[in-house]
């Protein structure tokens, strides 16, 4: 009784940061408690506020009322949050196929970016089965249905929990393709195939695969190919030199740093020198940038100092 109005005045009245949630209090309870909760709780005048609202649905999920949880939890289930909180709900009280089921209804009638949650609780039960086959075509649907380089990495491991990952990785990369070159630069980069990620990334053309994008590719493109790298760090270095303050300059000193060494790697260290002393001629009036420089031995040749 006590620990039903403690549980009860802490979540209405003191709103501290720590959850004082019936559910897992449901053994210290006991019945007398739970019936002292549910007595509370309906006492309340406040009976459309957070608290009261919070209480209705976490003594659902502790009763094991499923027809409450939906309509408490539910709403009017047009909204992927919606099934996504009756599959947790059941997840918590250990149904696995009704958390299935609300994955699988969330998924045909929802869409947007919370759906991967539902195939993430599906999967996780799947998982937990031993049923692998019944994985990967989540994961496939998933990835066909919104391709990212996620969606492809997570097809990827449940492919080759089957060793099914040759027969799969083609038609990924396609669904990739066809949807977002810069995702697909993304997936083949975390696969570490950098030479189709370099081809991608040229075949974009006109796409706009994003300058970030482009300096992560040069930067494992530097190792086999580091003239490929250059033009893509001078581009960086000008993009960063725009904004005239210390983090910029930071920014474009270490893209200088490794745009240095794969000048030396291409054998192109004049080349290269020759376009550093050009750039602190025409930022010659930032003495924060040059000093930068200096101090990352970016400087005039040897001779000339």
């Amino acid at each position: 009784m006590k620990l039903a109005a403690w549980i009860v005045r802490f979540r209405f009245r003191d709103q501290d940061f720590f959850e004082a949630d019936p559910v897992r209090y449901r053994e210290a309870l006991g019945d007398r408690g739970l019936a002292a909760l549910h007595q509370a709780v309906a006492a309340e005048p406040d009976r459309d506020g957070f608290a009261a609202r919070w209480f209705r649905e976490r003594l659902a999920v502790l009763d094991g009322d499923s027809e409450q949880i939906v309509a408490l939890l539910g709403g009017d289930l047009s909204k992927p949050y919606q099934y996504i909180r009756l599959a947790e709900a059941m997840r918590e009280l250990g149904r696995d196929d009704e958390v299935l089921d609300w994955c699988r209804q969330g998924i045909e009638r929802t869409s947007g970016w919370q759906t991967a949650q539902l195939y993430d609780l599906a999967c996780e039960v799947h998982a937990r089965r031993g049923e692998p086959l019944e994985v990967l075509a989540l994961r496939r649907s998933r990835h066909e249905r919104s391709p990212t380089s996620s969606t492809y990495t997570q097809l990827k491991a449940a492919a080759e929990e089957l060793d099914a990952w040759p027969t799969e990785r083609d038609a990924a990369l396609r669904a990739l393709r066809q949807q977002d070159t810069g995702e697909l630069v993304d997936a083949l980069l975390a696969e570490g195939d950098i030479d189709l990620a370099w081809q991608a990334a040229i075949a974009a053309g006109e796409v706009e695969l994003g300058l970030h994008r482009w300096v992560r590719l040069a930067e494992r493109r530097a190792a086999t190919h580091p003239a490929d790298a250059l033009p893509i760090y001078w581009r960086a270095v000008e993009d960063a030199l725009q904004t005239a303050d210390r983090r910029n300059y930071a920014q474009a000193v270490r893209l200088l740093a490794r745009a240095k060494s794969a000048a030396t790697a291409a054998e192109q260290d004049a080349t290269f020198q020759a376009r550093l002393d050009a750039l602190r001629e025409q930022h010659r009036r930032r003495p924060t940038l040059i000093a930068m420089l200096n101090k990352a031995k970016l400087g005039p040749p040897a001779e000339d100092r």
